[in-house]
C-alpha cells in the first residue's frame, strides 16, 4: 500500500442570514460550490462552501477551525454515514469548519503518518476512530504535546487519558442482543463461526457480549473458529467459502460488523457445499444492505447502532470544547436487535 499522504479538505463554511434567524417562512435553499485543486505533494484538496438556512445558532465566538477526520477507513458505509453526521452537525451549529479528512484504509501506522502530517498543517482539533485501539497510542502523545484535543468516536482508544471525551456505540450490547437471539433459536451442540476484528476494542467488546448472552443461555454450543474478517466484506468472503468445506455443518456466524456478515452470506450462497443446516448469519450495525438481507431472510438480525449520530455528537463535541465548554468523559450511543420482526419498522433505505 503506498503510504502516500492522501487527504480531501472539506471547507465547511455556513451562514446563517438575518432572514433565516427571523424565520419569516420563506423557503430556505442549500447552495454548494466546489473547486478541487491539486498541490505539488499531490494532496486533493476540496473547498465546498455551504450556505444554509433554519434555526441553528452560530457559534459564540464566530472563529473558524480546522478540525481532522480520522476514521478507520473511508471503504465502509458506516463511516460515510458517520461522515454525513459530522457535516450536519457543521451546518447546524453554523459553524466555521475546514473539515480535512484522511483515509488510511484501515493500517494504523499509516494513519499514525496521516496525523502527524495533520498535526504539522496546523489543526485545531481531531474526531478519531483508530483502527488499533493500542497501536494508536503514540499518534496520541504526539497530538496531546502539540496541544491538540481528541474527540474519540466509535472505537475507544486504551489510552483514554490522552483524548478529551469517548463517544461510542454501546458495543458490548450490539454483541449480546444478537447472542441472545441466536442462543434462543439455536440447538444444543450448534457450532458457530465468528469472523473478528480483534484490534479494534469496539469488536472486542462486541464478540464478548455475544459470548456472554450465550454463556448465560446454558445451552451448549462450540466455536470452532474465531478468524479475522478484517471488517471487510470481500476478505471474509473467503474465509467463509473455506469454513464451510471445512464445517458444513456450521449452525450460526457471528460476525462483528455487517460488511463481514454480508460477506459471509454471499461466500454461503456461491458454495457447491452440502450444508446440513441453514446457517443463521448475524452482523452488527445495522447497515442498510444487511438489513435488505435480513427482511430477504438472508441475514438472521444485525445489533443496530446509529452512526449519524456518532458523527453528529462528535462534532459537536469538538466544537464545545474549542469553544471553551465542557464534556462528559464517555457518551454511549443505544444500541438494539433488528431481526425479521422489527426490520419493516427500521425500513432498508438509509441507517436508523
Amino acid at each position: 500500500m503506498k503510504k502516500k499522504f492522501v487527504a480531501v479538505v472539506m471547507s465547511v463554511l455556513v451562514a446563517l442570514s438575518l432572514s433565516a434567524c427571523a424565520g419569516n417562512g420563506n423557503d430556505k435553499s442549500k447552495e454548494t460550490g466546489t473547486q478541487q485543486t491539486t498541490n505539488e505533494a499531490g494532496t486533493k484538496e476540496t473547498g465546498e462552501t455551504v450556505t444554509a438556512g433554519g434555526t441553528a445558532e452560530a457559534t459564540d465566538s464566530g472563529k473558524s477551525y480546522v478540525i481532522g477526520y480520522s476514521p478507520a477507513t473511508l471503504n465502509n458505509a458506516f463511516w460515510l454515514a458517520v461522515e454525513d453526521g459530522v457535516k450536519k452537525a457543521i451546518e447546524e451549529k453554523g459553524a466555521k469548519v475546514n473539515l480535512v479528512e484522511v483515509d488510511a484504509n484501515g493500517d494504523q501506522s499509516i494513519m499514525n503518518d496521516r496525523i502527524s502530517d495533520l498535526i504539522s498543517s496546523g489543526i485545531d482539533a481531531l474526531l478519531l476512530a483508530p483502527a488499533d485501539s493500542t497501536a494508536c497510542t503514540s499518534a496520541l502523545n504526539q497530538l496531546k504535546d502539540a496541544g491538540v484535543p481528541v474527540i474519540n468516536f466509535d472505537t475507544p482508544v486504551d489510552a483514554a487519558d490522552l483524548v478529551e471525551t469517548i463517544i461510542a456505540s454501546d458495543n458490548y450490547n450490539a454483541g449480546y442482543v444478537v447472542g441472545a437471539d441466536a442462543a434462543q433459536k439455536m440447538k444444543d451442540g450448534a457450532k458457530i463461526l465468528v469472523l473478528h476484528s480483534p484490534r479494534a476494542s469496539a469488536c472486542v467488546q462486541r464478540y464478548d457480549g455475544f459470548i456472554k448472552a450465550l454463556d448465560e443461555s446454558g445451552k451448549k454450543y462450540t466455536v470452532v473458529n474465531v478468524l479475522d474478517g478484517k471488517g471487510d466484506q470481500e476478505t471474509s468472503m473467503g474465509l467463509v467459502a473455506d469454513a464451510v468445506v471445512a464445517d458444513p455443518d456450521l449452525s450460526i456466524i457471528f460476525a462483528v460488523n455487517d460488511p463481514s456478515a454480508m460477506g459471509a452470506v454471499n461466500a454461503i450462497d456461491q458454495s457447491s457445499v452440502t450444508l446440513e443446516n441453514k446457517i443463521m448469519v448475524y452482523g452488527v450495525d445495522g447497515n442498510p444492505d444487511a438489513k435488505t438481507m435480513v427482511k430477504n431472510g438472508k441475514m438472521e438480525g444485525t445489533g443496530a447502532q446509529s452512526p449519524e449520530t456518532l458523527g453528529y455528537d462528535s462534532m459537536i463535541a469538538a466544537l464545545t470544547f474549542l469553544e471553551g465548554g465542557t464534556l462528559e468523559k464517555n457518551v454511549v450511543v443505544d444500541t438494539f436487535l433488528i431481526s425479521a420482526d422489527n426490520v419493516d419498522q427500521y425500513g432498508t433505505d438509509g441507517w436508523q
